[in-house]
């Protein structure tokens, strides 16, 4: 399948042009799978399902729903390529399973590295930005090395910092000047405090700009949720949420406007499904599914996420026409059901980020019982202040507006418990040991 890159983003064009840009590109798609993908071949003939049924966008529902278990079990099925095609083999962290191998050809790098380009542009990078990557390059991991082949595409500078020894980070930064960095919430915070022992005020430092990833920075009314207030207190730049998905080889990413984070139209189509796999109206929660397009290597269709956000319909006002998604609020494996009321681990840690005294926490889930979901956070702390309990809860009951067990422990315990030896990119703050039905 020839990748037909197009040389201007069709974001800015009427909604019109994009809904057929998309369709050409999925009847493309399903042209292409159908000749070349084991599991989608077999699927198609076993369910009867023909690439030339889909004459609009609104059959895409006629399609099958893909899963990261089917993905799991049936790996190798989904390549399209042989061997001698592949350029790269990305993974999945395998936080819900065994982890998934993606193959990419040299025409799916382009095409990762384009829609990574479109994401800075968002961010209003250009060519006289330098760009500190603060994430992981190594381990499989697929960001890192979008994030950089994105800046190049765009003409920008970029070095690769990785995320380890903070002082070496803030030596560079010091010498290289960069005018902007990529990073997680946590090494955000965790170089702010390698620059407060140094007694460097972060504002006098060249960076101007942040593309964040990994996790949310944003509320569902789109203001700063906790860890993003808590960023934007300590080191007042410009913050940008983005988000990626290593399956379908995407990233989304929020403009100046902060509205809502851009799908890039000519690689992917975004449905947000409910729990029957129904479409929801623009601006409810439920599931984000994805459809690769112009995907070479391992092209998916209706690949369930697992992540819950809403859809934004209307133009933004940057401009761009293209579909926005709003902020991740969580993980639908996450969601808890906790004394009558739904919520996820996020709003708790919203709750708790910015109150004076908590050094750490773990947020963890459990089955009672009585088989209903208990929550118990345990609160790394070093303050003496014992009011902190009451203030945790009486905080976390004005977020969730239900008050779980808190415990305040040694600061060190907690590091202990967000260990995990599956996952290095980042320490964990949820921790599920529910019971599987």
């Amino acid at each position: 399948m020839k990748n037909k890159t197009c040389n201007a983003s069709v974001e800015f064009k009427s909604k019109k042009i994009i809904e057929a840009t998309q369709l050409k590109f999925l009847q493309q798609t399903l042209r292409y799978v159908a000749r070349n993908s084991p599991f989608y071949r077999d699927y198609f003939r076993r369910f009867d399902i023909k690439h030339t049924d889909i004459k609009s966008l609104k059959d895409i529902s006629k399609l099958p729903i893909t899963t990261k278990e089917q993905l799991q079990r049936h790996n190798k099925k989904f390549y399209c390529v042989s061997r001698k095609d592949i350029a790269e083999i990305v993974s999945t962290t395998g936080t819900t399973g065994k982890p998934v191998f993606i193959v990419l050809t040299k025409q799916d790098l382009d095409r990762l590295m384009l829609n990574e380009a479109r994401s800075f542009l968002c961010a209003n990078a250009d060519k006289l930005d330098t760009f500190h990557i603060a994430v992981t390059l190594d381990n499989l991991f697929m960001a890192g090395a979008a994030y950089y082949l994105g800046i190049m595409r765009l003409g920008a500078s970029v070095y690769r910092a990785g995320m380890h020894n903070v002082a070496r980070q803030i030596a560079l930064i010091k010498r290289l000047k960069p005018t902007g960095i990529v990073t997680v919430p946590y090494f955000f915070l965790k170089l702010i405090d390698g620059l407060k022992a140094c007694k460097i005020k972060p504002s006098s430092l060249s960076i101007k700009k942040a593309l964040i990833i990994g996790d949310t920075i944003r509320n569902r009314d789109f203001s700063l949720n906790g860890i993003g207030a808590l960023m934007k207190s300590k080191w007042p730049i410009k913050l940008y949420s983005t988000y990626g998905n290593s399956e379908a080889a995407i990233s989304f990413c929020e403009c100046e406007i902060h509205h809502g984070s851009h799908e890039h139209s000519e690689f992917v189509i975004s449905e947000i499904l409910d729990e029957n796999g129904n479409p929801v109206a623009s601006g409810e929660l439920g599931e984000l599914v994805l459809t690769a397009l112009q995907s070479q290597g391992m092209p998916l269709l209706r690949y369930k996420t697992g992540d819950m956000t809403f859809q934004i319909d209307e133009t933004c006002k940057c401009g761009r026409n293209s579909k926005r998604i709003g902020p991740i609020l969580g993980r639908k494996s996450h969601m808890l059901k906790f004394k009558g009321t739904k919520l996820y681990p996020s709003v708790i840690e919203n709750a708790i980020m910015d109150i004076e005294g908590v050094c750490n926490y773990v947020i963890e889930a459990f089955t009672g019982d009585d088989f209903s979901d208990k929550i118990n956070v345990k609160i790394g702390s070093r303050y003496k202040n014992s009011n902190l309990k009451a203030v945790v809860c009486e905080q976390i009951k004005a977020y969730a507006r239900v008050t779980p067990s808190v415990e305040i422990i040694p600061v060190e315990k907690v590091d202990l418990l967000r260990m995990d030896k599956n996952r290095s990119r980042k320490p964990r703050t949820f921790i599920d040991y529910r019971k599987v039905d």
